[in-house]
């Protein structure tokens, strides 16, 4: 098994390199490709919690500002911006955590390499996610049940993805690990 934070050879649960030592109560499979202990999907599920609950407030404060201005088609998708430079600015940095991954100890990493993800690979992450939020602003009632729906695939493929990969990781060539 190999660090996710430095790519060194674990000694146990331990980096002999960097110091890092795993959580406690970590324990996965480890990717055949990286070496990385993958992330299990509640602690995904954790993650991403803490950071709807980080970006909630920000997002209605933005949402109802813009949607004062030029109506709430224009506040929603100005919250999702800033929902997405909250999300490429961390993913895209050397940590590849945002605050909610640090809270449950899990990073975003290469599926290939291992590796920090590039910008790009952050930018496709959130993009495949927003296209699909995005797609409930449509007038048609029926978006709201096609948005949930691909949500719902979206984040249940974990469970069957022998990588716990999301469709979104898939599009962006990531893999969630434990940090």
């Amino acid at each position: 098994m190999y660090c996710s934070n430095c790519g060194s050879e674990m000694n146990g649960s331990s980096c002999p390199v960097c110091g890092r030592t795993l959580p406690a109560n970590a324990h996965g499979q480890i990717d055949a490709t990286t070496g990385l202990m993958l992330a299990g999907w509640w602690r995904r599920v954790g993650a991403t919690f803490a950071d709807d609950l980080i970006l909630i407030i920000p997002s209605l404060v933005v949402a109802s500002i813009f949607a004062q201005l030029d109506g709430n088609v224009v506040g929603a998708l100005m919250a999702l911006v800033l929902e997405g430079v909250y999300m490429v600015k961390f993913l895209s940095g050397a940590r590849g955590q945002t605050i909610g991954n640090r809270v449950a100890a899990t990073r975003v990493r290469d599926a290939g390499n291992g590796q920090a993800i590039t910008l790009l690979q952050a930018f496709k992450r959130w993009g495949f996610i927003a296209i699909y939020s995005a797609i409930e602003l449509a007038a048609n009632p029926a978006s709201i049940y096609i948005v949930a729906f691909i949500a719902l695939v979206d984040n249940l493929y974990p469970l069957y993805d022998p990588r716990n990969q999301t469709l979104h990781d898939k599009f962006a060539g990531t893999i969630v690990v434990m940090a």
